[in-house]
């Protein structure tokens, strides 16, 4: 064998030992083992918006096993879920404000976590969780037709931006009302919820974004929609009067937006609040269905249109739109707010039933934070 041929296993000895050395077979810079390839094509885009999470306290190489899997390196997490699998230490990491996981162990012990509750009688702590989670127990929360809603309400400081997921179970067959999550602010802060149905906010004193089933309650595919209240919401009535002529606004008419009934879905809304008073440029809104994007509404778009108190953009294809076409050349107003001192601080997960027979829903999981959570690993 010539020398050349030598020199040529030699060389590929020498780059597999040094391969066998490096975690997932990656060429390391700087001798830490983190460094990216060469090259741009690895380099990690970061998550949306832009905003780097950074990395939990102790930096980040802190949490190198949960990016990792089958000893290849992923780079870094960009959502909590991809750092904290099962949410298993989730609730300390510094971009958390609230985390309930239901692990308390008692109905009371969670309740005395709020400021306010109703229907404690309606809530049980159950041991059917979603896959992958680090938990024991979810709870189920049954409400009647004609009684109060069994809910918990809880107020946080104020902020201008939230990012919150929660993992829901539906009843199958049930004719859902105001069942899911509601979120959003009081000026000044309050103890208790105030939704103040049929009144549109004058935008220095609430606004609420809530995520709910909205369409089809009672059939066989239950859809989910928003039911949003803000100074620029439009009313269900053609010339608005009286207290009864707002209530909440649709926004997402996907008829593939479905609540899974008698399935854990995981859901994540994205709040940004107008930052000047003036206007809505800058605000941002939001959802994820297990880690897909449903839909992003912000100063870009989607062009869309209003029928009444629905806006329909581009892409909508539930009936309650398509029926009704008309050109798209509408952006969503989102002036949430026309004072600073109006912020996010609300918290209300609620079920709330008016017609047909009691229905449970079951929650677990629920995170809201300062960047993107996504769902269990």
């Amino acid at each position: 064998m010539g020398r050349l041929a030598w020199l040529h296993i030699a060389l590929g000895l020498s780059v597999g030992l040094a391969l066998a050395g490096c975690p997932g077979g990656r060429i390391a810079e700087g001798g830490d083992g983190g460094g990216q390839e060469d090259g741009d094509a690895g380099a990690d885009p970061g998550p949306p918006d832009g905003d780097d999470p950074g990395a939990p306290d102790g930096g980040a190489d802190a949490q190198d096993g949960a990016d990792r899997q089958d000893g290849v390196d992923e780079g870094p997490a960009r959502t909590l879920a991809e750092r904290y699998p099962g949410d298993v230490g989730l609730e300390s990491d510094p971009a958390v404000i609230w985390f309930e996981g239901f692990e308390a162990g008692t109905v009371e012990a969670v309740r005395a976590r709020y400021e306010d509750s109703k229907n404690p009688a309606g809530m049980s702590l159950v041991p059917d969780v979603p896959a992958g989670s680090g938990g024991a127990a979810a709870m189920r929360w049954t409400a009647h037709d004609g009684a109060d809603a069994t809910d918990l309400y809880k107020r946080l400081p104020g902020a201008a931006e939230w990012y919150v997921r929660w993992y829901v179970k539906y009843q199958p067959g049930i004719h859902w009302h105001h069942s899911g999550v509601w979120v959003g602010g009081y000026n000044p802060p309050s103890d208790w919820p105030s939704p103040q149905a049929g009144l549109r906010p004058a935008g220095d004193d609430r606004f609420s974004i809530s995520l709910e089933p909205v369409y089809g309650v009672g059939g066989p595919a239950p859809r989910l929609d928003f039911y949003n209240y803000w100074m620029g919401m439009h009313s269900w009535m053609a010339e608005p009067s009286g207290d009864t002529a707002y209530y909440g606004n649709a926004l997402v008419h996907r008829t593939g937006f479905t609540l899974d009934e008698g399935a854990w879905v995981c859901l994540e809304l994205h709040v940004r609040l107008n930052p000047e008073p003036a206007s809505g440029a800058g605000a941002l809104l939001e959802v994820w269905k297990g880690d897909e994007p449903v839909a992003r509404f912000d100063d870009a778009g989607p062009l869309g249109y209003w029928i009444r108190d629905k806006f329909c953009p581009e892409g909508a294809d539930g009936p309650e739109c398509t029926d009704y076409p008309a050109p798209a050349d509408t952006r969503l107003d989102l002036r949430l707010r026309s004072s600073l001192a109006l912020e996010l601080n609300a918290f209300w997960p609620q079920n709330y039933i008016t017609d047909g027979p009691p229905g449970w829903l079951q929650f677990d999981h629920m995170v809201i934070a300062r960047e993107r959570i996504g769902c269990l690993r």
